[in-house]
């Protein structure tokens, strides 16, 4: 840069690019030093993932408020995390300021980096000193004060850097959890790293990274790790909650905004950043279905996600095995054996209207039934995101020396390809990772991920437990009694001529799965009553190979109770759990539904 150059879109894209070209080099050692506000051990990852997003842009304007513009805007998309999304609240804040200016002056971006510095904050229901927010505030104050009395950019950045780095330094000393880790904070620490890529732009106007190759860099998250700090494990929300809203009509929010008051009694660390276009809100919750509820009618849900921190944290320092065992939400597990045996699950996606939900998460089961019989449309479902899949892939890769998955059968779902194709790109890097063909859903798969992840816990080892649990799926047996086939008709299982036939005659369908997976009518009778006599036949027929089986049903709790005793006194011994199936499994079960699965 010349003293005398004016700043424009050019300067500011590749000032970013220099930025991330440092922070990706610390990336593993911000995962590791991440204690706060959660130790799950992901803040580098979620910084590089927000930076190499917003970069990637289609196309890069010499006007700096266009640049500017679509880097704020590309930001909200690509946020990850309590500090990818502060970051991306500093950047929208900075674009607001500039509708259309081709250039700035050095004094000019310096004075609006500190207004955005403040505005940041804003965006925070709780601002904590000690985070990036103070390194922010530290850094942009001494860059504006010392540009104000003179001197250039180029000659001030590096002096206002050492203001930052000796901000980071006190982090140590400002939260309880830093304090007791004696870490500074992996966020703040992130930025910093951030900074020193951007000061080798200013300083030396070299261009670490042409854009041109950087647009060809695909991403590739840490899989290393060392010692993690230890931490009290306490964390009173379970669930990291990241939504991004269309805003109506295109347009952002003014003052009349209420998104905040609607969710902030909902959980904690709640991050409300709002773009021109769409609106980035982050909460630590344990009722993420209750947030999107609160946010119907706010604007279209572009993108969801949702991590489960407690298994995230127990997986990084409590490890019961080095296998990772993996499903997805269409297994009927109860949640506490999925804590007890650290089984990890990616949800599939209910398609609702316009509206979109994350299976056994954003849409639980409470709400799923009620709106089934409520709702005038009906829902659908659809296979988890292939992007947010590889995510959850390099993330178990980093904690564990193998991964097993067990999805549902693929010749049910499009579930099975989506994880064998993040697979593969693991297996490429010569990560041991195999995903099985369960030819099985509902409690059946359940049963069958329950006992992997049980002899991954008794010390088994990767090829022994595909071993035993391809023996096992070549056991197991499910059989689903239908309360109606309205369900079906609605999800388009069956046409609504057979439909009515069978409404006509009071049919009520008994539906298993071939050996290959595929669904199929076992039996049917012309009362629920009747369809259970036929499945306590077969039980009582395969009783004595039967080593343990489960109960599930759909918003029939008691039927599924009285199910559960009757069959343990014929098998004497009680079910391993009974619980409500997948809303996802319940589309086209629909409710009423009763299915008892067995290995």
């Amino acid at each position: 840069m010349n003293d005398s150059l004016r700043i424009n879109g050019f300067h500011v894209y590749h000032g970013f690019l220099s930025g991330y070209d440092e922070l990706k080099k610390q990336r593993q050692y911000l995962n590791d030093i991440n204690v706060f506000p959660v130790a799950d051990g992901d803040t580098g990852n979620n910084m590089v993932q927000t930076m190499w997003g917003m970069l990637h842009l289609p196309y890069v304007s010499r006007s700096f408020s266009k640049t500017m513009s679509a880097l704020a805007d590309q930001s909200l998309s690509s946020a990850r995390g309590n500090s990818g999304i502060l970051v991306a609240e500093f950047i929208n804040c900075l674009a607001s300021q500039f509708s259309k200016q081709d250039s700035i002056t050095e004094r000019e971006l310096t004075r609006a980096l500190s207004i955005a510095a403040e505005g940041t904050g804003k965006a925070l229901e709780n601002p904590r000193e000690g985070t990036i927010l103070t390194v922010l505030k530290v850094w942009t104050r001494e860059l504006d004060r010392l540009v104000s009395i003179g001197g250039t950019l180029r000659d001030n950045f590096a002096l206002s850097l050492e203001s930052a780095r000796l901000c980071l330094d006190e982090t140590r000393h400002q939260l309880e959890e830093l304090r007791r880790a004696n870490l500074v904070d992996a966020g703040a620490s992130g930025f910093v790293s951030f900074l020193e890529g951007v000061a080798r732009l200013v300083v030396t106007g070299k261009v670490s990274w042409a854009r041109q190759a950087f647009s060809k860099e695909t991403l590739e998250l840490s899989v290393g790790s060392t010692d993690l700090p230890s931490t009290d494990g306490n964390i009173p929300y379970r669930y990291c909650t990241e939504l991004l809203l269309e805003n109506p009509r295109g347009v952002a929010p003014d003052g009349s905004d209420d998104i905040r008051h609607k969710i902030e009694d909902l959980g904690d660390s709640l991050i409300v950043s709002h773009g021109r276009a769409k609106t980035k809100i982050h909460l630590h919750t344990n009722e993420p279905s209750s947030v999107l509820r609160a946010l119907r009618g706010r604007g279209r849900i572009l993108e969801q996600k949702i991590d489960d921190m407690v298994l995230q944290y127990q997986a990084i320092h409590h490890p019961l095995s080095p296998v990772a065992v993996l499903t997805d939400s269409i297994a009927d597990i109860p949640q506490e054996l999925l804590d007890k045996y650290h089984i990890h699950v990616i949800p599939l996606k209910i398609l609702w209207g316009d509206e979109e939900y994350l299976d056994r998460l954003s849409m639980t089961t409470d709400i799923f039934y009620p709106w089934l019989d409520e709702r005038p449309d009906y829902p659908g479902s659809s296979i988890p995101d292939p992007r947010r899949v590889e995510q959850v892939f390099l993330w178990l890769s980093a904690q564990y020396t193998s991964i097993i998955a067990i999805p549902v059968g693929k010749v049910l779902s499009g579930t099975y390809q989506v994880l064998r194709t993040a697979a593969d790109h693991l297996a490429a890097q010569g990560y041991t990772v195999s995903v099985i063909d369960s030819k099985l859903n509902s409690a059946a798969q359940g049963l069958v991920v329950l006992a992997a992840a049980e002899d991954a816990s008794r010390g088994k080892s990767h090829a022994e437990i595909l071993e035993a649990t391809a023996h096992r799926i070549a056991k197991s047996r499910i059989l689903v009694s239908v309360a109606s086939f309205t369900y079906m008709v609605r999800g388009g299982r069956i046409s609504a001529l057979k439909g009515a036939i069978a409404a006509a005659t009071h049919l009520k369908p008994i539906i298993t799965l071939d050996p290959d997976g595929r669904g199929i009518a076992y039996g049917a009778s012309f009362s629920q009553a009747g369809s259970w006599k036929k499945i306590v036949r077969e039980v009582r027929r395969c009783a004595k190979d039967i080593s343990r089986y489960a109960v599930v049903h759909a918003g029939v709790p008691l039927l599924a109770q009285s199910y559960a005793q009757e069959l343990e006194k014929i098998l004497g011994r009680e079910c391993e759990y009974i619980m409500e199936i997948s809303p996802i499994v319940g589309i086209h079960a629909g409710v009423g539904a009763v299915a008892v699965a067995w290995i």
